[in-house]
Formats: C-alpha cells, structure tokens, sequence
C-alpha cells in the first residue's frame, strides 16, 4: 500500500492525485460529437443513382438548350425537374440520418450514465460491507 501511496482506510490522498494523473492521465472519454448537417448532405449526395440523375439532368438541359425550338416551353424545365427531385431524396436522407445520430447519440449518453450509477452503486455497496 506504501508503494501504491493510499491507505486501506482513506484510499489516496489528494497529495498523490496530480501525480497519478500525471502518469495515468484522467481517463475521462470525449464526449461524442455530431456530424455537421453539412457533411451528411454531401455523404447522401454520393450516392451512384443520384451521381447518374445528376449526369442526366445535365445531359437533357443540354440537348434542350441545343434542340429548344420558340413558341414550346422554356429549355430548362425538365432539367429543372430532375435536380429538384435530387434535391428532395439527398435533403430527406440527410434530415433522416441526422435525426438517427441524434438519437444514437443520445442513447450512449444514456447508457454511459447508467454505467456510472452501477458502478458508484457497487462501490457504495462494497463500502458499506467491510
């Protein structure tokens, strides 16, 4: 116990505590970040099928404004049509997945604490034996 600087009766004192954390650090864990909503919005537009609908989109605006005859409807309209449809599927798993980290996140939060009380509760109740 000597070697170990603490006491059966009062544990360590608070000498020793800035040297232990010197040599064994905190062990405090960072809490999890979220990922920016940003991110995720370009993680969902990387996608094979939207990669192929973005091509689209630009292929049939080109051809439009190139074939675009006057008096018909304007050039961009169907170009238009497949980058809002883009638009709402990559928006759409964006907000889902955003909303699934955040209760994940949650949901580790939550169990991370209940790891705490059970342990405080066990050594509380080892405490009160001896």
């Amino acid at each position: 116990m000597e070697a170990l600087d603490c006491s059966l009766d009062n544990g360590i004192t608070t000498q020793s505590l800035e040297g232990r954390t010197k040599v064994f650090d905190t062990h405090e864990k960072e809490p999890p970040q979220r990922t920016p909503f940003h991110e995720l919005l370009l993680a969902s537009l990387d996608d094979i099928m939207l990669k192929i609908l973005m091509a689209c989109a630009i292929v049939s605006m080109v051809v439009d404004y190139a074939l675009h005859k006057e008096g018909g409807s304007p050039w961009y309209v169907e170009g238009l049509a497949i980058w809002f449809a883009i638009a709402v599927v990559s928006l759409v798993t964006a907000i889902s997945d955003y909303q699934k980290e955040g209760e994940f996140l949650k949901k580790q939060l939550i169990e991370e604490n209940s790891k705490v009380v059970s342990i405080f509760s066990i050594i509380v109740y080892l405490s009160t034996l001896s």
